[in-house]
């Protein structure tokens, strides 16, 4: 089994784990490092907004009232 160290990861791996590159023979980075970078690159799903945790989330912010914006003086 012959060895190859990734250019991304720095880390020994087997020949198979890296991609082929067409006419170049293998790619430099192994399938793992692709897909890392493949996801980092997708946007995320916008999160699906849920009533009761708004309702939630409202009642305890809104616990001991609301929250006056004047800085505090008795910070150093």
């Amino acid at each position: 089994m012959k060895l190859r160290t990734c250019k991304g990861c720095d880390r020994k791996l087997p020949l198979e784990v890296y991609p082929l590159a067409g006419k170049y023979g293998r790619a430099h980075k192994c399938s793992p490092c692709l897909n890392d970078q493949r996801r980092m690159n997708t946007p995320l799903r916008p999160i699906a907004v849920d009533p009761a945790q708004v309702r939630i989330n409202n009642t305890f912010n809104l616990w001991h009232g609301p929250v006056s914006r004047v800085p505090l003086r008795s910070a150093a």
